[in-house]
């Protein structure tokens, strides 16, 4: 069976109504930060195991631990997890196959107004914008800029929109 289509031509044109935009602008927030942010969620989720007593989860508000397996051993009571997402085995350690944790976790903000303004500002910007800058003159005038159908290519996020979703980011390591 092939696999379909991201988008699909609207009337033989490509989608540029607000939805679309807003889709796109939030798929992009949601992999800057690599998590869903919000709303709050249950949702199940199969962990490569880390061997040792700690095991990151992709989220940065853990509201509580449902239910936790490795290897298909109930471990829920032997774990300790942190509202950032750390999973800490009270006792041992965690298996070190990959797909072998297996746990279902309440987690998200219920809502997250400068994350929403964020998604609206960047949403609004796509809409508007011409698309990036891929030629420039200066006799007599002129710029090009690189479109698909008229749509502008991607929806970067400005410095600033990074600093509002900072707290959000998922940061593992250094």
């Amino acid at each position: 069976m092939p696999i379909p289509p991201i988008v699909e031509l609207t009337d033989g044109s490509l989608p540029k109504g607000p939805q679309f935009w807003l889709d796109a602008a939030t798929a992009q927030v949601r992999r800057y930060c690599e998590w869903h942010i919000t709303p709050e969620v249950q949702e199940d989720l199969i962990l490569d195991g880390s061997g040792t007593r700690s095991l990151l989860i992709p989220s940065g508000h853990v509201k509580s631990l449902v239910s936790c397996t490795d290897q298909g051993v109930d471990v829920l009571a032997d774990v300790d997890v942190s509202e950032k997402g750390v999973l800490t085995r009270r006792s041992g350690c965690w298996s070190r196959r990959n797909g072998s944790v297996r746990v279902t976790v309440l987690h998200g903000f219920e809502s997250a107004p400068d994350v929403a303004g964020v998604i609206a500002e960047v949403a609004a910007r796509a809409a508007t914008s011409p698309g990036n800058v891929v030629r420039q003159n200066t006799g007599p005038m002129g710029v090009g800029y690189a479109t698909v159908g008229g749509a502008p290519i991607s929806l970067p996020l400005l410095q600033s929109e990074k600093d509002i979703l900072a707290p959000y980011k998922l940061v593992w390591g250094p």
